[in-house]
């Protein structure tokens, strides 16, 4: 059993990177989701707002993220409700 360190041994775990593009998107697509439940707070519509500007953020992405986070069965309904409630 020599050569063997058990639970001894520091195990190097292997880091999985996400790309930055996709980690803001899906906050864009976790803020539309919030927004449809209720009002953001004025701290995160400044984080919308920054998102928006952001050039990495497309809509294809957000479109991505929602579906990643389970709006993919009612997206229709959940578009609709977002544009309706525009002001």
């Amino acid at each position: 059993m020599t050569g063997r360190c058990g639970s001894l041994c520091p195990v190097k775990q292997a880091e999985i990177k996400v790309d930055t593009a996709w980690r803001k998107s899906r906050l864009a697509a976790r803020l539309l989701i919030r927004k449809e439940s209720r009002p953001l707070r004025p701290c995160e519509q400044a984080l919308a707002r920054r998102l928006s500007q952001d050039a990495e953020v497309t809509n294809r992405l957000i479109q991505q993220a929602l579906y990643f986070l389970g709006v993919g069965p009612r997206k229709n309904a959940f578009d609709k409700k977002l544009v309706d409630g525009r002001n």
